[in-house]
């Protein structure tokens, strides 16, 4: 039963994966970078909650080196930052913010500033080898608070697409 948990959440994250392919694909894409710009992070905010619905911690640890792997290939030319970022993700669920039942709000807040951050350690590492020239000043107001700002206000559909899956399992199942 636990194979195919991990297997749902899977294909639940590469449907989210599209999704955020989708949006991306119609925005307006910003070839001077000097205009706002909005990264979707529905794959991001899904894992958060996926996360915890693998019982097992080295399944979790799993799931996020490949959620980080395939979103490192997709969509960035990084060195592997984002294998770090959700594997580090799947530590703070796993031992830190271990809630099972997360409300609403605390998903929010925990969305908040997982993307902030993300966008910041991003930021840093494109700035270390010089990909990008923009001031902090200049981040902050044309992609970080864009980015934290509109995934914020679409985590609730978010959290309600995930409350919609079935994810309560038997205790017994896990011994």
């Amino acid at each position: 039963m636990i194979e195919k948990q991990i297997w749902k959440n899977f294909l639940i994250m590469a449907i989210c994966y599209l999704i955020d392919s989708i949006i991306s694909f119609f925005l307006p894409y910003n070839l001077s970078k000097t205009g706002i710009s909005f990264i979707p992070s529905l794959g991001l905010m899904m894992f958060i909650l996926l996360v915890m619905t693998l019982r097992d911690t080295t399944e979790r640890f799993f799931f996020a080196a490949v959620c980080g792997l395939y979103y490192c290939i997709l969509y960035s030319n990084s060195l592997l930052i984002y294998v770090l970022v959700y594997v580090a993700i799947a530590f703070a669920r796993s031992y830190i913010f271990r809630n099972d039942h997360i409300t609403l709000l605390e998903f929010m807040g925990t969305a908040f500033v997982v993307i902030l951050l993300k966008e910041i350690v991003v930021y840093y590492l494109m700035v270390g080898t010089n990909v990008t020239s923009l001031s902090f000043l200049s981040f902050v107001s044309l992609r970080l608070l864009p980015t934290t700002l509109i995934n914020t206000a679409l985590s609730p559909i978010v959290y309600y697409v995930f409350t919609l899956f079935d994810f309560k399992t038997d205790e017994s199942e896990f011994v």
